[in-house]
Parts: structure tokens; C-alpha cells; sequence
């Protein structure tokens, strides 16, 4: 049965799980709108454009799909929200982040159970990149 102590305990766990996350993604998503009048983010997109294009993204996601892989998703969705991605390339940089995210940390972890990490990590990466690629192939055979 939904009561009043209920609500109370909802709302107040949702407005901390709120406050947490923007604790995040609003100063990310500022650093990159400060970012954006620097050549910064124009080093690192020409750099990545390759791949990124491989993936169906713009060089600009990137930066999104570094910070995504080294710390986590809602460090990188600040970054996604200030590049005004299409929903399909939102799609594509979930499904990439949801294959290979939080590397520095997980690996560590695999490294404590003792399996080598080399392996995992590849396999994580090619994964990732793998299905990002796929699905820029269903994007084009997609009308528009």
C-alpha cells in the first residue's frame, strides 16, 4: 500500500539521486561549452574523426566516448547533451558506453580476481566499437 511515508521516502531518494547526477553532468557539460571557443575540442576531433566516423558520430563525440570509458555514463552524457547528437547517434554512443565503460575501474577489478586484463579490455573495446559500427550499417539502411 502507498502511503505518505512512501512518498516522502520516494521523493526524497529521487531528489538526492537528482542532485548526485547533476553534480556530474553540469559541470561537465559546461566544461565542454567552455571547451567549444578553445581549439581543444578540434584537436581531439580531428584526431578521432576516423574512428568516430567509422561509428556513425561526429569527432566531436570523442570527447564523450573517452570520458564515458575512463569515468562513466553521466559524465559522458553531459558532454552528449552540449554536442546536440541525433537521437540515432545518442543510440549508437549508448550502446558503445554500455559495451565498454568505467575501464580504468573494472580493470582493476579484473585484475584483483586475477584474470589478465589485456584480453578483457580488447575484447571490451572491439565489442563496443564492433556494435557501434553495425549499427551506423542499420542506420544507413534506415529511410530517412
Amino acid at each position: 500500500m502507498i502511503t505518505k511515508i512512501t512518498w516522502k521516502n520516494g521523493l526524497t531518494d529521487g531528489f538526492k539521486t537528482a542532485y548526485t547526477l547533476l553534480k556530474v553532468v553540469l559541470p561537465v557539460f559546461a566544461l565542454v561549452k567552455v571547451l567549444e571557443h578553445t581549439p581543444v575540442i578540434g584537436w581531439i576531433s580531428q584526431v578521432c574523426d576516423p574512428l568516430m566516423r567509422f561509428v556513425g558520430l561526429p569527432g566531436e563525440a570523442a570527447l564523450a566516448v573517452v570520458t564515458g570509458m575512463l569515468f562513466n555514463f553521466y559524465a559522458a552524457l553531459g558532454i552528449i547533451l552540449a554536442l546536440g547528437l541525433s537521437a540515432w547517434q545518442i543510440t549508437i554512443m549508448a550502446v558503445i558506453l554500455s559495451c565498454c565503460h568505467e575501464l580504468v575501474l573494472e580493470t582493476a577489478i579484473i585484475k584483483k580476481t586475477g584474470i589478465a586484463a589485456w584480453p578483457i579490455l580488447l575484447i571490451r573495446l572491439g565489442t563496443a566499437f564492433a556494435a557501434g559500427a553495425m549499427l551506423n550499417l542499420v542506420g544507413h539502411l534506415m529511410p530517412s
